[in-house]
């Protein structure tokens, strides 16, 4: 079965936003391109070790793997145009595969670590 075209794609044609993408680092030196995906993000509350309790807000952006000639990587920057955080520039933190043609990109506003 192909997840990616039978599931993926009208998944991304019903919910995806566009973004402007800044390849700082898996392409130095390329211009900045278009591209879609779905964007979330939600309140996160995270468990510390002297039991306080540490809110956050966990933002992400689904993407379809085949959209992408090269996926973002962590310190690539991700700009919404369209949506809630339209105008908002992230940087890729984290990613995952899901095994099924699409990846789970793990957004921050704040700078990354150096």
């Amino acid at each position: 079965m192909d997840f990616s075209t039978l599931v993926l794609l009208p998944g991304m044609t019903t919910f995806a936003i566009s973004v402007t993408v800044r390849p700082e680092v898996s392409q130095p030196g390329a211009p900045d391109y278009v591209a879609r995906g779905v964007f979330s993000s939600g309140p996160i509350d995270v468990q510390m070790q002297d039991g306080t309790t540490f809110s956050d807000q966990q933002t992400t952006l689904g993407i379809r793997l085949r959209e992408w000639t090269v996926p973002p990587v962590n310190g690539d920057r991700i700009t919404p145009t369209e949506g809630e955080a339209a105008g908002t520039t992230f940087w890729v933190a984290d990613s995952s595969l899901d095994g099924q043609g699409g990846m789970t990109i793990t957004l921050r506003k704040t700078d990354p670590p150096e």
